[in-house]
């Protein structure tokens, strides 16, 4: 199974994926292999994996264990071709519970970040509703502040996204060109050529959840999911939303809807639009 393996990792290498998700990726299914050494290839299935995801979470931080279920998720799509019916955390898609940030927490997010990169990087998150490859994949280029819009460049076929910068991000984008002065990408790493790392954004933003005592299992993609929440909550359409998050298909948006809490007193008549 070693060299299903490797081709596994050269099939990360040739796409989207940066060397620190391959070698995570790799090395959570070398993980899974030794522990099913003796175990039957035929006998790999949904069930199992849960199993397996379960018991790796005894022991294991959150965050981990949603990288080993993205990267067996990901090995048995291409190597088997078996596409199992799990989130990232291993449980059914059905029974999926995500936490979402309220408008309180997220303003004591942003109040605890002091440092100017981290507190607009998160800030962008949230206000795109982006992922965090996307948020450090962003050229200097793509955000123009003329017209108030970013432009997200579509990968793996996907569309270019044009997304409007709201007001309130305008002045903190200005400061932060004049400070940093970015080149290639808006959030660069140390040096200002390379992008910023993922692995340091998850830092310190577990770090703040730590220290802000947030009674949820949150991550910086916790933040794409309360834009969704948040979204459907004021009153956007749903079709619109699959395009802004740059979803394939309505049902994977769809799921949001159960997080949202849509009242009627939330429901306008069109005719005080007239």
């Amino acid at each position: 199974m070693i060299h299903l393996i490797d081709r596994f990792a050269e099939h990360l290498k040739s796409g989207r994926f940066n060397s620190t998700t391959v070698t995570t990726y790799r090395n959570s299914v070398f993980v899974f292999y030794n522990h099913f050494r003796d175990y039957p290839q035929t006998k790999f299935d949904e069930d199992l994996l849960k199993e397996y995801l379960q018991e790796y979470s005894q022991k294991h931080t959150s965050v981990e264990v949603i990288q080993t279920a993205k990267a067996l998720k990901s090995f048995f799509a291409f190597t088997f071709n078996k596409h199992f019916n799990l989130t990232a955390s291993g449980k059914d898609k059905d029974s999926q519970k995500i936490d979402v940030f309220t408008k309180e927490e997220l303003m004591h997010v942003f109040e605890y970040l002091k440092n100017q990169k981290h507190r607009l990087l998160v800030q962008f998150v949230y206000a795109f509703g982006l992922k965090i490859n996307e948020v450090i994949s962003l050229n200097n280029q793509d955000i123009d502040l003329n017209n108030k819009f970013i432009n997200l460049k579509g990968i793996n076929n996907k569309k270019n996204r044009k997304l409007i910068i709201p007001e309130s991000l305008i002045e903190p984008i200005q400061e932060y060109r004049k400070k940093y002065e970015p080149s290639q990408y808006f959030f660069s790493g140390s040096g200002g050529e390379k992008k910023y790392s993922a692995r340091n954004i998850q830092l310190f933003f577990q770090k703040a959840m730590f220290e802000l005592k947030f009674n949820k299992e949150a991550t910086i993609n916790t933040l794409r999911h309360t834009y969704a929440v948040h979204q459907l909550e004021s009153g956007l359409d749903i079709h619109l939303l699959k395009d802004i998050l740059g979803h394939n298909n309505l049902q994977t948006t769809s799921l949001y809807l159960q997080f949202a809490e849509v009242g009627i007193e939330n429901i306008k008549s069109p005719l005080d639009g007239l």
